[in-house]
């Protein structure tokens, strides 16, 4: 790191077309992560250094093979900590529960993108429905292969799911072929979650069903969505039990405790189960919740003790990364 001057000389708009990163991106990052430190000009622009033009490249680099921005700034972090990069460095981390980045740089999709999925949706539905598990599977293949797995969730199995629960409710698909479908569904998701390596060190996150919720698809992809961001989660599934979960959650301390609701009678029913959570003995988890029934329902949110999270998975990563930033910075200074 030494060998590169940490003199400030390009503005934001030389640095991204230096490296190929969007400033959005940019911006996230370093609001995060604080992966490098631009000082600014006497008019307020920013201006970076050679040093974090390399940085910022170097990150790039391990995102685009793969890897997840939370995971390649600890590695360059220990690479500066074995004392591989030279001397001091401008690189910085900020507390570990700062790993969202990835969830908000994500591109919002196209229009074209748009007109794809409603294509893929449709194809999905149609072979779903005829119990054709083969091409389902090249249909959802090839929706991963073409776009983030967070927009493949968002914009292709949950409007799915949703289709397939109106069809029923309609009486025009049979119970025998909305299990199946939900259920091919769920297993898909179940088999992603495995695959998905939990992050290493910072708060734990537990994600589960309401009482009494038995949809469990938007919980499932809530805790995929989370460690691909770097988080330490443990699902929990369906249907919670009130006492049990409280005493579990007393005796194991997790950080964050998560609740998905799609249905009214499961979003009243988190109320009595939040109320025991917000009486916990310090330390107390953050409660936080959402799902279908909140989205369609608003004023729910008024009877359940903690923070509504939005509208989507991807929201709902956004919002818990911000509120175990804010709880570290509160533990710091207390």
């Amino acid at each position: 790191m030494n060998e590169f001057s940490t003199a400030p000389l390009y503005n934001i708009k030389a640095v991204v077309q230096a490296t190929g990163i969007s400033p959005s991106t940019l911006r996230a990052w370093e609001r995060r992560y604080n992966m490098c430190q631009p000082q600014r000009s006497d008019s307020g622009y920013r201006l970076y250094s050679d040093r974090d033009v390399a940085v910022i490249r170097w990150l790039k680099a391990q995102v685009d093979a793969g890897m997840s921005i939370s995971q390649a700034v600890s590695w360059l972090q220990s690479i500066i900590d074995k004392g591989e990069a030279g001397g001091s460095s401008a690189v910085a981390l900020p507390d570990p529960s700062g790993r969202a980045a990835e969830a908000m740089t994500l591109q919002p999709p196209t229009r074209h993108d748009m007109q794809n999925f409603a294509t893929l949706q449709e194809r999905l539905l149609k072979a779903l429905l005829a119990f054709q598990e083969e091409a389902s599977e090249q249909i959802l293949a090839q929706a991963f292969a073409l776009y983030p797995l967070e927009h493949v969730g968002e914009h292709l199995i949950m409007p799915a799911l949703v289709e397939i629960g109106e069809l029923w409710h309609r009486g025009e698909l049979s119970i025998t072929r909305e299990h199946y479908a939900t259920n091919y569904l769920i297993q898909r998701l179940a088999a992603i979650l495995r695959t998905i390596p939990n992050g290493i060190g910072g708060p734990v996150v537990w994600v589960g069903c309401a009482p009494g919720e038995l949809h469990e698809i938007g919980a499932m992809l809530l805790s995929i969505y989370l460690r691909r961001a770097g988080y330490v989660v443990r699902y929990l599934g369906q249907n919670l039990p009130v006492e049990d979960l409280v005493a579990e959650v007393k005796n194991v301390q997790p950080g964050m405790v998560i609740f998905s609701a799609t249905t009214v009678e499961s979003a009243r029913a988190l109320q009595p189960v939040c109320d025991q959570l917000a009486q916990i003995d310090p330390p107390r988890p953050i409660i936080g919740y959402g799902g279908r029934a909140f989205n369609l329902r608003p004023e729910l949110r008024d009877s359940v003790p903690g923070v509504y999270l939005g509208a989507t998975a991807v929201e709902a990563v956004e919002s818990i990364d911000d509120l175990l930033v804010e709880r570290q910075r509160q533990t710091l200074t207390t």
